[in-house]
C-alpha cells in the first residue's frame, strides 16, 4: 500500500506542479481586429466601438463603451493557453504584466504617417519598451528576461495601411506598380524594424496572421462603390503583400538565432467562408449585420445620431459591420490559427508555438 501512495503522492504533486507552472505570457500588437480596449483608453474612438445602444448588441461587438469583450480572437486564443484575459496596456493601475498584455488598438496602421492619431505600431513597440522596464521591476530582470524568452508575441497590422492607401486614390484606381511598390516595401521595412526590436529585447517566438481578403470587405465594397463578391485592387494587394511577409518571415528565421514564427491564413480562411458562406453554417456572407448603405458598408454601425440597421441574428452573418466578423467567425478562425493543420498555419500552429522551447 504504501508504495501505491507514495506513487500516487508524487503524481499528484507533478499534477499540481505542470497546473501551477507560469504558461507563456502573450504580448498582441496590432488593429480593430484584436483590440480589446486600448482604444477606450486612449480616447479616440475607432471603427467598430458601440455607443452602448441594446444589450444584445453590446455582447455582439467587441469593442464596447462598458469595455466588456465577448469572443474576440484574441479572449479565444487566451483560453486556449490556459491565460486569464489579457488586459489592454493603457489599463490604469495596471501592475501585472507576467501573463501577457494587450496593444492592439482600432484604426492601427504599420506606417506612422498613414493615421497619426491612432496607437500605431510604432507606438505599440514603444508601449512594450516601457512595459519591459516595468516587468523587470516587478520581478526582477532573470525572470523577466525568462519570460520575455518564452512569450509567444502575436500581431495582426498592415491592413489600415492599404485600406488608407486605396481610400486616397479611390478616384486613380488602379494603382500604378510605383505606388504599390513602394508602399508594400516601406510597411514591410517598418515592420522589420518592430519585429527585430522585440527579437532584441528576448522575443524568440512570433505569430502572425496575414491580411485578410480586402476587397471582400463591406466597407471596401462601399468604398469603391463595387458591385460583386470581393473587389479585385484591394484582394490584388493583400495577396501580394501576403507572398511578401511569408518571404520576410523566413529570411527572418535563417538570420535570426532562434527566432521561431507562425503564419496563420486568415486571407484563405476569411475568403472561402465569404464564397462559401452556406458550407460554413452562414446565410449571409457579403452584407453585414449592422451598419447602412450598400452590403452594411458604411461605418454607421452603434453611432450616435446615425442612421443604421441591425440584423436580428448575428450568428447567422459573417461580418458584424463593415470590416469585422462576427463572434462566431471569430471563434472558427481563433480555433484554426491555435490548432489547424499546415495547410492554414504554419510553420507552427499557435498551440505547438507556446510549446516550443
Amino acid at each position: 500500500m504504501f508504495p501505491t501512495l507514495l506513487i500516487f503522492t508524487t503524481l499528484l504533486f507533478l499534477s499540481l506542479s505542470l497546473s501551477n507552472a507560469q504558461k507563456p505570457p502573450l504580448f498582441v500588437f496590432g488593429d480593430s481586429l484584436y483590440d480589446d480596449g486600448m482604444t477606450l483608453y486612449n480616447g479616440v474612438k475607432g471603427a467598430g466601438l458601440s455607443t452602448g445602444l441594446t444589450a444584445k448588441l453590446i455582447l455582439k461587438s467587441r469593442l464596447v463603451d462598458t469595455l466588456t469583450v465577448v469572443l474576440s480572437p484574441i479572449s479565444l486564443v487566451t483560453q486556449f493557453a490556459g491565460l486569464p484575459f489579457l488586459q489592454p496596456y493603457l489599463l490604469p493601475g495596471l501592475k501585472d504584466y507576467t501573463k501577457g498584455i494587450n496593444f492592439a488598438s482600432a484604426g492601427a496602421c504599420v506606417l506612422v504617417e498613414t493615421r497619426p492619431q491612432t496607437i500605431n505600431l510604432k507606438r505599440q513597440i514603444n508601449y512594450f519598451i516601457q512595459m519591459v522596464q516595468k516587468l523587470k521591476q516587478q520581478v526582477g530582470e532573470a525572470q523577466a528576461n525568462k519570460l520575455l524568452s518564452e512569450a509567444v508575441y502575436l500581431f495582426n497590422i498592415a491592413g489600415n495601411d492599404y485600406v488608407t492607401l486605396l481610400q486616397k486614390n479611390v478616384k486613380k484606381l488602379p494603382l500604378s506598380n510605383f505606388k504599390r511598390n513602394r508602399q508594400m516595401n516601406m510597411i514591410l521595412g517598418n515592420l522589420t524594424i518592430h519585429i527585430k526590436t522585440i527579437y532584441n529585447q528576448g522575443g524568440r517566438k512570433f505569430a502572425f496572421q496575414n491580411l485578410g481578403p480586402l476587397g471582400c470587405m463591406p466597407s471596401m465594397k462601399y468604398m469603391l462603390a463595387f458591385k460583386g463578391t470581393c473587389a479585385p485592387e484591394p484582394q490584388e494587394l493583400a495577396k501580394m503583400h501576403n507572398a511578401k511577409f511569408a518571404a520576410l518571415a523566413k529570411r527572418l528565421q535563417t538570420n535570426l538565432p532562434g527566432f521561431k514564427y507562425s503564419i496563420y491564413d486568415f486571407y484563405t480562411s476569411l475568403y472561402l467562408r465569404v464564397i462559401y458562406g452556406s458550407r460554413y453554417g452562414f446565410r449571409e456572407s457579403e452584407t453585414a449585420c449592422c451598419g447602412s448603405g450598400s452590403y452594411n458598408g458604411d461605418f454607421t454601425c452603434q453611432k450616435k445620431d446615425q442612421s443604421f440597421t441591425v440584423c436580428s441574428n448575428p450568428s447567422e452573418y459573417l461580418w458584424f459591420d463593415a470590416a469585422h466578423p462576427t463572434d462566431k467567425a471569430n471563434q472558427a478562425f481563433s480555433k484554426e490559427f491555435w490548432s489547424g493543420g499546415s495547410n492554414l498555419v504554419a510553420p507552427y500552429n499557435l498551440q505547438n508555438l507556446f510549446a516550443a522551447n
